[in-house]
């Protein structure tokens, strides 16, 4: 297994990557506190789901509301705990010991980046859920889509471009 002959550097944090984890745990308190917060104010049936367009198309349960959220840290959770494990992941160029660290702060970046996209798309769908069940919003609203899109594939996409890049 390749991975196993890579360089095991461990990666300081650098200030951006502190702001992009205190951003991304702050979204994931939001995304968890609407909830414990709203859920005894909210009508027995919500939007459990939403077209793409923004609009819901499927109730269920207020109980649903939580499902989002529980997700939401699952996955963050675990997209943290990975990110101490850059030797482990897949990389578009070989990994060798001059362009390790590089490499590996760079896929960090990008771990930490998503996990912020994800936290705050979540959270929004979460205050928007929230918001529909009780007639304030209409839904997600037609611009969410292509900008959480946008979001994730703009950051896959200065990802590749920073890891293809010659070092100058």
């Amino acid at each position: 297994m390749q991975s196993l002959n890579r360089p095991k550097i461990s990666i300081k944090r650098d200030p951006s990557d502190w702001i992009i984890e205190i951003a991304g745990a702050l979204f994931m308190l939001l995304m968890i506190g609407l909830p414990i917060y709203y859920y005894n104010q909210l009508p027995d049936t919500i939007p459990s789901h939403f077209n793409a367009l923004g609009e819901p198309d499927a109730y269920s349960k207020k109980t649903s509301i939580w499902t989002l959220p529980i997700v939401g840290l699952f996955t963050y959770i675990s997209l943290f705990v990975l990110n101490g494990y850059p030797h482990i992941f897949n990389y578009p160029t070989e990994i060798t010991e001059d362009n390790a660290e590089r490499q590996y702060r760079i896929a960090t970046k990008l771990l930490r980046t998503m996990n912020l996209v994800i936290a705050a798309g979540f959270a929004y769908i979460t205050y928007s859920t929230i918001q529909a069940a009780f007639g304030n919003q209409m839904g997600l609203g037609t611009w969410f889509l292509p900008l959480f899109l946008l979001s994730i594939f703009g950051t896959t996409g200065i990802y590749l471009y920073s890891a293809f890049r010659k070092k100058s």
